[in-house]
């Protein structure tokens, strides 16, 4: 989501704008399906856009009572994990209620940007990259492509 629609969106709730990352993300998985080889030319296009496009948009996450993002762990036996992001008011509305059933702590929105969790990454070896949308694209990046 652009960060002017969001700040829209906090002022008078009517507002919440379809993120150009998210349709990015829906391209790539269709003409994957369809090619099912993701070293192809047409995919290749599409991940440097969506590169593009995850440095020009703002985020949501998911943070406790502590203000720390849900983390996803990468199996049950490591510290290392992803933080679920999502694109949209929409996204984050949806997959909040999802989520929330998976934790019993209270849980509120926060905004992030890619710098915010570039910072993250810079501060945490534990932290793998984010999962955009996990309830429905369950799309990940890494921290070579954050």
């Amino acid at each position: 989501m652009k960060l002017e629609d969001y700040e829209t969106y906090k002022k008078d709730k009517t507002k919440s704008s379809k993120s150009r990352l998210k349709d990015l993300i829906d391209t790539y998985a269709e003409i994957n399906r369809k090619l099912n080889n993701e070293s192809s030319i047409e995919l290749n296009v599409f991940k440097n856009n969506i590169r593009e496009t995850y440095q020009k948009e703002v985020y949501f996450t998911l943070i406790d009572e502590i203000e720390k993002p849900v983390r996803f762990n990468v199996d049950e036996k490591s510290k290392e994990y992803f933080i679920p992001i999502f694109t949209d008011i929409d996204e984050y509305g949806e997959g909040s209620r999802k989520i929330s059933k998976l934790f019993l702590d209270k849980l509120d929105l926060k905004m992030l940007t890619p710098e915010d969790i570039r910072k993250i990454a810079s501060e945490d070896e534990n932290f793998q990259g984010v999962i955009i949308n996990p309830h429905s694209q369950n799309f990940s990046v890494d921290l070579k492509n954050i």
